[in-house]
């Protein structure tokens, strides 16, 4: 080998060695990244874990507490709405026009606090998984009579009629006593916002293993841009032209919640100042037919 053959392959060898001294520090150097990143990571991750933890637990306490406390309030409301209901009989003497007057609005009082009450706490309850269900079949037809009777007092003040459209065939499986909140929470409001000589119609079809009922006013409506915060919960909207809602924003979100803990789904479609469709869907009786099923698009 000449000399500049040997002054050339020594070159080569030296710029090899370099070559692979450098490779083997990038890949030190990516080592060390990749184990700084990981240790970060598991930091992180353990951080996060502990906040999920202390989350949990706070939402557990959350719960515990406020159910605890409607308890202490529904004692001494219903106390005072017993006692209230008892002047009002005027068993022990007649009490003064003011007087009566004063009995009167200590008993609406209490009952909206009660029901203020109620309310959160089947919020949380559902919220929280704690709401039992009792399902059996029932006949739609009949519990939505029942609620009827009850909203009809309120519907009479202002001249609405008040329609029960749903077929005697429907049977529903589920918790009676939920569907019928379901049905009072939808009613109230349909005659609460419509105005004086409206009309609210409950009416039910077949949807699939399912029915699908609607509860159909001639009130003031719902803007587009409205028409999916209305279901979360101390979500109130002001009706169109202005003005303010009454209420905590609690009844719809408690619907939503017991629609969907019977496997079913709750929309509604409305237009400002013609009115309101409010729609649910529950388990049909898997023992009866109704002809043909359709498909509701939410």
């Amino acid at each position: 080998m000449t000399n500049s053959a040997a002054v050339v392959f020594g070159g080569s060898l030296d710029r090899l060695g370099s070559v692979g001294n450098e490779d083997l520090r990038l890949a030190d150097q990516l080592e060390r990244r990749v184990l700084e990143r990981t240790s970060r990571l598991a930091e992180t991750n353990r951080h996060l874990v502990e906040q999920n933890h202390e989350l949990a637990r706070a939402s557990r306490m959350k719960t515990e507490f406020l159910a605890r406390m409607s308890h202490e309030f529904r004692t001494p409301l219903n106390s005072i709405i017993g006692f209230t209901d008892l002047l009002a009989e005027q068993g022990e003497g007649v009490l003064g026009e003011a007087y009566a007057g004063y009995v009167h609005y200590v008993s609406e009082g209490a009952s909206h606090l009660l029901a203020l009450v109620n309310d959160i706490l089947d919020l949380f309850r559902t919220e929280a998984g704690r709401m039992d269900l009792r399902h059996h079949e029932f006949s739609a037809a009949d519990a939505t009579s029942d609620v009827l009777s009850v909203i009809g007092p309120l519907a009479e003040a202002k001249n609405i009629e008040l329609r029960n459209d749903v077929s005697s065939t429907f049977v529903v499986h589920g918790d009676r006593t939920r569907f019928k909140q379901i049905l009072y929470n939808l009613l109230s409001n349909a005659v609460k916002f419509t105005p004086v000589d409206g009309r609210v119609q409950v009416s039910a079809e077949p949807d699939c293993d399912a029915i699908r009922f609607c509860v159909a006013d001639t009130g003031v409506g719902i803007a587009r841009e409205h028409q999916t915060v209305i279901f979360d919960e101390f979500v109130q909207v002001p009706p169109p032209g202005g003005g303010v809602r009454e209420g905590a924003g609690l009844g719809l979100a408690i619907t939503k919640r017991i629609v969907e803990l019977h496997g079913g789904h709750v929309w509604v479609e409305s237009t400002p100042n013609k009115g309101s469709h409010f729609y649910f869907t529950m388990p049909a009786a898997r023992t009866r037919d109704y002809g043909p099923r359709t498909s509701a698009a939410a």
